[in-house]
């Protein structure tokens, strides 16, 4: 008997029954044509992957869901040698950079939102910490577009990030590399893996890296350490990972904006201090479990501990070249003269640390002729952030920006009621998400999702309690739908209904402590392809925000309005040959204020640090077997489109200029003694292109600044293989 159920039922009914089912390990013919491919089976070759994605929660196919699923493989990694996790997803389209802090934070826009320290990057699949994910441990990078809090929670409606990290292996290896380049830049790794006895075995990487910054001081200092052990027999798996980063490098928030343009100076010149360093580390331990139940059935368990703990000093630039009285927020009237800047002193620490852990049962099982991929869990976080001491107080400077004279002052001084600001969250979901497959060409995927949130969040003196200016907790229903018809096995068209949300806090003055949470609605339309040499999406997508929250002239939090979010989003990945590999993007995004209460200047806008247009296109080719050794080279380049910030009431609007960045690579692998041995030379930057990713905020009085793009870099790579 067929039962043609709605996707709904199926979800309930599973859930009602899946002890049942797991305890009687169904079969069906169906199940055979799903093909099943496990999580460790996601398939890279070159520039493109096929299988399935960690993203998902559950092993289903990335060609059969109903979103967009972009993978920056690990060969892509190795060809393009990115600095950080923005340089890496350059060839993922709906991708820029957001306020990263001076540099601290992975700070990613996914069609238009997204900043940093907003819950989206994920490591393995768990929460992550706000700080440097990108390094020497990752293996690949996973986008997820698209509002993900069916089984994430608390998220932006733009999608997620997952860098997924290098795992133990049974295969003995050991490789030993070294890089040299410009800006006096150094550095060695090393990355042993192995199998041990019963079912035991290890990794660990040890890197470190050093250079001078390509602005005209200050150096950029890693070091890692991170061991992993695993164990497995036939139905369980047990992966327990370590990984920590010291790291030293510049605070840095770029050039300033002055009169509707990029002050005037060299793009190398820097107008804060010799001292604006941030110091750092990240530590991060997971610890995951699977366990097969039997042959349609498993569990799931994973924690995660993540801490990002780092303190920074700046002189911190307020005005360039011009004339004001300030009697708003430093009760004091100041008068720049021509060519100068005026500067304050600035110190501050951060300690964020996030605990994740979830359970979740995964179920493949048909109910009459619908096969099914099914899963039901829980997950709990608890995400604290202390930011303090701060000092922000005095200590006044002025500086010549044609001729700088640079003494390193430090900040003495303390605001009282600023000097510690805590954000402290706990969170709880039960979640359910089914996809069935009703016919061999249709599959319907729907899930539902119960948040529960707590939050605190205020500021404090150092006598005294803290006093919040957010408490709150509640809760949220969460949906998703979605479907994909495939009209053969490699093409597959798709529709997807989703939906997010994020609570909102108040730590200085505000008018309501307890803002109601951004809400964000997406639907999405698209088609994909998928074989062995090639797959492409092409993406069409409208996001709707509501309850945005802004700053107003006075420093307090209001809510603000809406804001709308559209585009069409292209990727290509594969082979166009046997020897020409390919990877293009183009992104066109219009996000823009629907509605401001505050502000109608703002309606129909474009969002800050947006661009409209993107694109990227990279190929490499092997040129074969000569001089005793393999041969391949590669080039790109990378569009990022103008796009816009304005000044505090929205009423003048200043335009950063688009650019175009181009990389290249030659690469070489031969044998010495047996031995594998490659080199590789890497060129970024080729033009020393001067281009702009990022600003803080609206531009007023206080100046904000607008962060650079990296400037050219050379680099020899050399490994060996023992």
């Amino acid at each position: 008997m067929k039962f043609k159920l709605s996707l709904i039922s199926t979800a309930l009914f599973a859930g009602v029954s899946f002890v049942a089912v797991a305890e009687t390990s169904q079969t069906d013919e169906k199940l055979n044509e799903i093909n099943v491919i496990t999580s460790d089976e996601l398939k890279e070759m070159g520039y493109h992957a096929i299988g399935t994605s960690a993203v998902s929660k559950v092993d289903v196919p990335i060609i059969d869901t109903p979103t967009t699923v972009n993978v920056v493989t690990n060969k892509m990694i190795e060809d393009r040698k990115p600095n950080d996790l923005i340089d890496a997803l350059s060839t993922v389209s709906g991708v820029s950079q957001a306020n990263t802090l001076g540099g601290i934070f992975d700070s990613v826009q996914k069609r238009g939102f997204g900043g940093n320290r907003d819950n989206s990057i994920m490591r393995n699949g768990i929460q992550a910490g706000p700080s440097h994910n990108f390094g020497a441990t990752t293996e690949t990078v996973e986008v997820l577009k698209g509002p993900a809090s069916v089984l994430y929670g608390i998220q932006d409606p733009g999608g997620i990030i997952n860098v997924v990290t290098k795992k133990p292996q049974q295969e003995q290896k050991t490789i030993l590399s070294g890089t040299i380049g410009n800006n006096n830049m150094f550095g060695g790794q090393l990355d042993s893996t192995g199998g041990l006895d019963h079912g035991f075995a290890y990794r660990f990487i040890f890197d470190k890296q050093e250079k001078d910054y390509w602005r005209n001081f200050s150096k950029i200092k890693t070091t890692t350490y991170a061991p992993s052990l695993s164990w497995q027999d036939d139905k369980t798996k047990v992966l327990l990972s370590y990984e920590h980063l010291d790291y030293l490098q510049p605070f840095d928030r770029g050039t300033q904006i002055v009169n509707g343009a990029i002050v005037n100076i060299p793009a190398e010149r820097r107008l804060d201090e010799p001292n604006n360093n941030t110091i750092g580390k990240t530590d991060n331990i997971q610890f995951k479990v699977e366990r097969k139940l039997n042959d349609d059935w498993k569990l799931n368990f994973a924690y995660s501990y993540a801490r990002d703990k780092y303190r920074y000093n700046q002189t911190r630039v307020v005005a360039v070249n011009t004339s004001y009285t300030d009697t708003l927020r430093y009760n004091a009237t100041r008068t720049l003269q021509p060519r100068t800047a005026l500067r304050r002193l600035e110190k501050q620490a951060a300690d964020q640390r996030v605990h994740s852990a979830s359970l979740n049962l995964v179920g493949e099982f048909a109910i009459g002729e619908i096969a099914n991929r099914f899963i039901v869990g829980v997950d709990a976080s608890r995400n604290y952030r202390t930011t303090g001491p701060v000092y922000n107080s005095g200590g006044w400077s002025s500086i010549n920006i044609d001729a700088p004279v640079y003494t390193s002052p430090e900040a003495k001084e303390t605001i009282a009621a600023n000097n510690w600001q805590v954000n402290n969250i706990k969170t709880i979901g039960v979640y359910v998400q089914d996809t069935a497959y009703l016919t061999e060409q249709l599959i319907l995927t729907g899930g539902l999702r119960y948040e529960y949130f707590d939050q605190v969040a205020g500021r404090h003196r150092l006598d005294r309690n803290l006093v919040p200016s957010t408490d709150q907790h509640d809760g949220k229903m969460l949906y998703q739908a979605g479907a994909v018809y495939k009209f053969t096995p490699h093409w597959a068209s798709y529709v997807n209904y989703a939906e997010s949300f994020r609570p909102q806090y108040a730590i200085a003055n505000n008018v309501d402590p307890n803002l109601d949470p951004e809400e964000g609605q997406s639907v999405e339309i698209g088609t994909k392809y998928e074989s062995t040499n090639i797959n492409a999406t092409i993406a069409l997508f409208n996001i709707n925000k509501k309850n945005v929250a802004e700053t107003d002239t006075a420093g307090d939090l209001y809510i603000a309005g809406k804001q709308r979010s559209r585009g069409i989003e292209v990727d290509i990945n594969g082979y166009i040959t046997d020897r020409l590999s390919a990877s293009a993007t183009y992104t066109y995004t219009k996000a823009e204020n629907r509605e401001n209460d505050s502000y109608l200047n703002a309606i129909g806008k474009q969002l800050i640090g947006v661009p409209k247009h993107q694109a990227a296109l990279f190929l490499s080719y092997d040129l074969g077997h000569f001089l005793g050794g393999d041969w391949r080279v590669g080039a790109g380049a990378r569009y990022l489109g103008s796009w816009k910030a304005y000044d505090s009431t929205y009423t003048t609007s200043y335009k950063i200029s688009d650019a175009t960045i181009y990389d290249a690579f030659l690469a070489y692998e031969t044998k010495v003694a047996n031995k594998k041995v490659a080199l590789q030379l890497n060129g970024k930057n080729l033009s020393d292109k001067v281009y702009y990713q990022s600003t803080s905020g609206n531009v007023d009085q206080f100046i904000t600044p607008v962060s650079l793009g990296y400037g050219r870099e050379i680099m020899l790579n050399a490994k060996i293989e023992l």
